[in-house]
């Protein structure tokens, strides 16, 4: 899957993630962390057709470093639990500006990844998608006094900057498959289920919020973040930064057209912003001068700079394509030991395509073991 179209699938990813606003309205009356350990059981129920969809075989979850388990159960955890929680707490201009750094953190957090650049309108498409996320949150007066608001906006924060650290940390793990998420979902189910017997009480859901939560686990908590994942690791982590503004556009438009809310003309203005922002900040995708042709992505046998080497072994769809751009990695790397003369001149280059080689390296040997698993299997 090539650039554009990963990104494609994670921005219906964020399209899917909005109905989580209007769905929540009806369990609020469901203990916050009941909610997400039952939602995260529906999630991973969807991980055998996932894992027939892929191709994957179910135990490759259990292969990945301890690491990779710890940042994705407690990013799925804690950014769900505290949002879960505080945002039946705490003001909803106040806890919607906040949960709106997310975005900003991805776009501006991913300019210190290997391979990837910041780009002027990438910043520009994030500040007018801010915009809209101002107007939209200005939509009217709300209670001036909330108990404990200091403490809950605190938490809607903590869960910002948990989502934004984990989008950005998923980038560098190109050999970690979308398709374990199954399997993270279900240690996440066990672990906000325990922390529920731990701080709550059970509540007996009826069957409107059974649905609810069921829909919950399929929607935005399952299939939209296996979307988000994959376009992560292989779309323009830049461009869905920016494009996630429009969740809480349409989030609002949903609970407007499913509650008693009103829509009004600010929500088409913040819409409009909040839209405009995102195509801005995704032109690098369709313009003939995107990243990728600048950097000689679309023909493997067109030379490219190291700095691009990284990106292309990410998108390598075939053991073919695998092995050209190990190729290409190894040639650079003899070039730059033929001119080492000033070890300074390629330090930079030099630790990417070091880097490049470690996952090239992490990416053969989980493609050894599922041959080898194959084999076994057959």
């Amino acid at each position: 899957m090539n650039r554009l179209a990963a990104s494609a699938l994670g921005a219906l990813g964020i399209v899917l993630w909005a109905s989580e606003t209007m769905l929540v309205t009806y369990t609020t009356a469901i203990p916050p962390l009941q909610t997400v350990s039952i939602a995260f059981l529906f999630a991973a129920a969807l991980s055998p057709a996932i894992w027939l969809l892929t191709g994957s075989h179910p135990l490759q979850a259990f292969r990945q470093p301890i690491h990779v388990w710890l940042l994705s159960v407690t990013s799925l955890v804690g950014y769900h639990g505290c949002i879960y929680y505080a945002t039946q707490k705490a003001p909803p201009a106040a806890a919607a500006l906040l949960q709106g750094t997310t975005p900003l953190m991805i776009v501006l957090g991913s300019c210190l990844l290997p391979g990837e650049k910041l780009r002027w309108w990438h910043v520009a498409g994030v500040v007018v998608g801010l915009c809209g996320v101002l107007l939209l949150i200005d939509r009217g007066g709300e209670a001036s006094i909330y108990e404990g608001e200091p403490f809950y906006l605190a938490l809607i924060g903590v869960a910002a900057a948990l989502w934004g650290l984990y989008s950005v940390l998923t980038r560098t793990l190109p050999a970690v498959p979308t398709s374990a998420l199954g399997w993270f979902y279900a240690a996440s189910a066990a672990v906000s289920f325990s922390a529920h017997l731990a701080f709550e009480s059970w509540v007996r859901p009826n069957v409107a919020e059974w649905s609810a939560m069921a829909a919950l686990g399929v929607l935005p908590m399952g299939l939209a973040i296996y979307m988000w994942d994959h376009g992560m690791k292989r779309g323009d982590i830049q461009a869905l930064g920016a494009f996630s503004y429009v969740e809480p556009f349409i989030g609002a438009v949903l609970v407007a057209i499913f509650t008693s809310a009103v829509l009004d003309a600010s929500l088409f203005w913040s819409g409009l912003l909040i839209v405009g922002g995102a195509a801005l900040a995704s032109c690098g995708l369709w313009t003939s001068g995107s990243k990728e042709k600048e950097a000689g992505l679309i023909s493997p046998r067109n030379p490219v700079p190291g700095r691009s080497i990284l990106q292309s072994l990410v998108e390598a769809n075939s053991k073919h394509e695998l092995a050209s751009v190990n190729n290409r990695l190894l040639e650079r790397l003899i070039e730059i030991g033929r001119d080492y003369s000033d070890p300074r001149k390629h330090d930079a280059e030099l630790a990417e395509l070091l880097h490049a080689l470690g996952v090239s390296v992490a990416i053969w040997d989980q493609s050894s073991i599922e041959t080898d698993t194959g084999e076994i299997a057959a």
